[in-house]
């Protein structure tokens, strides 16, 4: 015989959110603990003899600088591989140099 699987909904919901605090009291609380304002984005403004910067260009490719950033990337991880292999083997030529030779005997 075959046994079914009975499922069973609940009517049980969870509420995870969380009240936030008020635009109105964020700013009373700034105005009286003389707290600077934070909570802003930053500012891309840049000098007019600069041009537009790539990375604030909307019409810039940006691929071409994801490229980049990710050639940088995989040339440290290299680096970081390169480093451990000559760690490693500095340690196996320190223990050979250090090694028993009892094994072998003269007569």
């Amino acid at each position: 015989m075959i046994r079914l699987k009975i499922k069973r909904d609940t009517g049980l919901s969870i509420n995870n959110s969380v009240e936030g605090e008020s635009i109105e009291n964020k700013i009373e609380r700034l105005i009286e603990n003389n707290e600077p304002i934070s909570d802003s984005a930053p500012i891309i403004y840049t000098e007019r003899k600069d041009g537009v910067l790539p990375q604030y260009d909307i019409r810039t490719d940006r691929f071409e600088l994801a490229i980049d950033a990710m050639d940088k990337v995989s040339r440290s991880h290299v680096a970081k591989r390169v480093e451990m292999y000559k760690k490693d083997d500095s340690l196996e030529q320190s223990s050979d140099n250090t090694s028993d030779t009892t094994g072998t005997s003269k007569e």
